[in-house]
Order: structure tokens, then C-alpha cells, then sequence
């Protein structure tokens, strides 16, 4: 019976160290495809809108890590970029599976940055730290956040944030100036609201 048990504590171990290593390595590779991808995204000409269609009501993007699909340079509408918390993601458009996977995701039918209106954007609440908006709770309003295009750089300044049911979508409408709203979903392990960071465009760009 004792060495059952110690044969079956010895193969627990060496599954979780598996695990472990499989995880490791795996954000390894993520991250070293998304660097490569940001790299080129300054270097590469300007990309084709698409036209996917976005559901209604706010996405759930908190707890998964996706599917571990990595994307490249094409799929790059933009990047933000949050100095406060060190983030620096691409933002693909769409908020399905596939867009979220491995980058933000573009609400379609909201602005795009730099034009008039309401420029919403998602993203994972992911578990490893300082991934996708893992951080963006630690955002404070006067923050300053960063949307690099292929040809310019915007500026935006935080002037609100908030928390909201899932049901809430009016963080989706339209707005007379230009705006930057980004989600995703607190608490970081239930998932039951959604934490709003909503900057205002500054006038100058960056």
C-alpha cells in the first residue's frame, strides 16, 4: 500500500511539473509571436478594413486563455499602448474566440481611432500577469493611453471609470467626441461585471 502510494505521488509530480512546463512555455512562444508581430506591424503598409459583424451585449473575457492560435502582422488594426501598467497589445477586429485568442478585440460598428465617435475595445482578463488587461484595473483616471495607427499615433486622457452589469451596454453607443472605451471582466476570478475605462482624445497627438 505505502509504495501505491508513494508510485502514485511520484507520477502527481511529474504531471504537475508537465503542466506547469507545457504552461510556461506556451506563454513563452505567445509572447515571443506577438513581439515579432508588433515589430512588423510598424513596418507594414496600411491592412483593409474587414466587415465581421459584431453579437449584441458584452462579451465575457475574463477567465479564458483562448485557444493559443497566434495571429500575424495582417490581423494588426492597431496598437494600444498603456504606460501606467507597461501594456503595449494589438488589437484585432472582432470580439469572437478567435480575435481574442491572442490579441484585443475591436467592437464592430464603434469608431475607429482618430474619428468622431465611440471607439470601444476588449480584451481577456487574462491570469498571467500583465497579459492582455490583466492590469487594467490598476488604471487611474488622468492616466494617459496610447493608440498607434499605421500612420500616426493618437492620444487619449482617462476621465472615467466605472463597473457594470454584463446588460449594460450602453458603454457600446456612439458618442459626439472622440472617445476611447476599453472592458473587460472584474473580478479577475468571477467574472460577474464589467470594469469600463473610458478616455477622452486630447488634442494633440503624440
Amino acid at each position: 500500500m505505502k509504495l501505491f502510494l508513494r508510485i502514485t505521488g511520484a507520477v502527481l509530480l511529474v504531471f504537475g511539473l508537465f503542466l506547469i512546463i507545457a504552461s510556461i512555455s506556451i506563454n513563452v512562444i505567445q509572447s515571443r509571436e506577438k513581439e515579432s508581430a508588433l515589430a512588423s506591424f510598424y513596418e507594414a503598409q496600411p491592412i483593409p478594413e474587414t466587415e465581421e459583424m459584431s453579437e449584441d451585449g458584452l462579451k465575457t473575457v475574463s477567465l479564458e486563455d483562448g485557444d493559443d492560435t497566434l495571429f500575424g502582422t495582417d490581423d494588426i488594426l492597431y496598437v494600444v499602448r498603456i504606460p501606467k501598467i507597461d501594456s503595449k497589445e494589438p488589437v484585432k477586429e472582432g470580439t469572437n474566440k478567435s480575435a481574442l485568442s491572442a490579441s484585443l478585440g475591436h467592437e464592430p460598428n464603434t469608431a475607429s481611432p482618430g474619428e468622431v465617435g465611440n471607439c470601444v475595445i476588449a480584451g481577456h482578463r487574462n491570469y498571467n500577469f500583465g497579459k492582455y488587461f490583466n492590469r487594467l484595473d490598476e488604471v487611474e483616471v488622468g492616466d494617459e493611453i496610447f493608440v498607434d495607427t499605421r500612420d500616426t499615433t493618437y492620444k487619449y486622457k482617462v476621465s472615467e471609470i466605472k463597473v457594470v452589469n454584463p446588460e449594460d451596454i450602453e458603454i457600446l453607443d456612439p458618442t459626439e467626441d472622440e472617445q476611447l472605451t476599453l472592458y473587460t471582466c472584474t473580478p479577475i476570478y468571477i467574472a460577474t461585471h464589467r470594469l469600463v475605462v473610458i478616455a477622452k482624445r486630447t488634442e494633440e497627438n503624440a
